[in-house]
């Protein structure tokens, strides 16, 4: 029997059958993936996982880079790198590396073994809602294959200076991250919640209609459909919309254009050569690598660093002027710049990574070595409240407006 839905970003109700291996249901009205046929078995998920588990802890203790220059050399593991912010009083951004690249992925590979092995069904209701919850919420925050792109980038802006060998852990890392990847695009999410519960809504008395229209409440965390205060299948409490929505965006991107502002003043990293100290802003190392000839990554690094930052504060802004004002404006395409504008926030912790790498790595005493400066720290603050700010907003406001009106006249 199909089941009801809501689609997450605007709130049309859709009668969902069950899909095919290679079928994929897209909401009628914004085009959104509402779900996906299994493609898989929990066998293929299972191996996936602990794979790419092995290969992270394979990439912990063995050399990850080394850096050689004037006959000294420096080699480090991964966990050598948060030790070395922490020894450089910035224990902000070792605190970063360490659970958005190693903790977080550590964790979720587990859960999700865990999980696909039977453990929801196994457990009191209770302890595997909040095991699934926890999974869920702290997926945006691992930035591993981001942290990968960063340590390529920190080598094409300093192999001209020095010679440069990746370790056995780098590979085992590489190996992970597209493992990782694999595995997560392999889990269907709606099938973890029904171990839990198949708490759902299956008449379809509501037709074509909006969840809203028939106080129907969707559970932000499992999907789930209900007239309640809170969640039948996993508990959270339920909202027709997410409470003071526009608020909360508008508090987050006051505070990350405030600290974008030191995040560009301030130094990003100190580079001294031969005790001279030669600090860097984001747009001076970008400038550095484009005299360098390096304009490819330059222009990774601006767009990153640059154009993302200010697009999602400009676009986020938009959004909350536009849902709470009386004009229209065109909802799908609303609709599209949010959900990019959610998925490209997090690469905008690109440079801080690649400060990250820099520190850990060039450290050749009076020779040559590099320091974090204030501004990486600003910017991965600003980073994070950005983020913070695409999350807080509620993307099924743009749809409670009236419709942009037609120019086309029909008889």
């Amino acid at each position: 029997m199909p089941e009801l839905v809501a689609c997450p970003h605007c709130d049309f109700l859709v009668d969902l059958p069950a899909l095919a291996a290679n079928q994929r249901a897209l909401c009628p009205n914004c085009g959104h993936q509402l779900s996906r046929g299994n493609f898989h078995t929990q066998a293929t998920v299972i191996s996936m996982a602990l794979s790419a588990l092995i290969m992270l802890l394979s990439s912990l203790f063995y050399p990850f880079i080394s850096f050689s220059n004037q006959g000294m050399t420096q080699t480090i593991t991964l966990l050598d790198a948060a030790k070395i912010l922490f020894n450089y009083q910035t224990p902000i951004l070792g605190a970063l590396l360490d659970l958005c690249i190693i903790l977080l992925p550590f964790l979720l590979l587990v859960s999700h073994i865990l999980m696909q092995l039977g453990i929801l069904s196994a457990l009191p209701q209770r302890a595997a809602r909040t095991l699934l919850k926890f999974t869920i919420s702290l997926t945006p925050w691992v930035m591993s294959e981001i942290f990968l792109i960063g340590v390529l980038i920190s080598m094409v802006k300093i192999m001209a200076m020095a010679d440069i060998a990746f370790g056995l852990s780098f590979w085992s890392f590489c190996l992970f991250v597209l493992l990782y990847i694999g595995c997560l695009y392999r889990i269907n999410v709606a099938n973890l919640w029904q171990q839990i519960s198949d708490e759902q809504i299956t008449d379809s008395q509501y037709h074509t209609t909006r969840a809203i229209e028939h106080e129907l409440k969707a559970c932000h965390m499992c999907n789930c459909l209900s007239q309640d205060d809170f969640c039948p299948r996993c508990h959270s409490p339920l909202h027709l919309r997410n409470p003071q929505s526009t608020q909360r965006v508008w508090a987050f991107l006051v505070t990350a254009i405030i600290l974008y502002i030191p995040a560009n003043l301030y130094p990003i990293m100190h580079t001294v050569v031969l005790s001279q100290d030669e600090p860097s802003t984001i747009v001076g190392g970008i400038l550095i690598l484009w005299k360098m000839g390096s304009y490819p990554i330059a222009l990774i690094i601006f767009f990153a660093s640059v154009v993302v930052p200010i697009a999602k504060i400009a676009v986020l802004a938009t959004l909350c002027i536009n849902v709470s004002s009386t004009r229209n404006f065109d909802q799908q395409q609303a609709t599209q710049l949010y959900k990019i504008t959610e998925f490209i926030g997090k690469w905008s912790m690109l440079d801080v990574f690649v400060v990250i790498i820099l520190v850990a790595l060039v450290q050749l005493g009076n020779i040559m070595s590099v320091l974090p400066g204030k501004g990486a720290l600003f910017f991965a603050a600003m980073v994070v409240t950005s983020m913070l700010a695409a999350h807080a907003f509620d993307p099924r406001l743009i749809w409670d407006k009236k419709p942009k009106e037609s120019n086309v006249f029909t008889r």
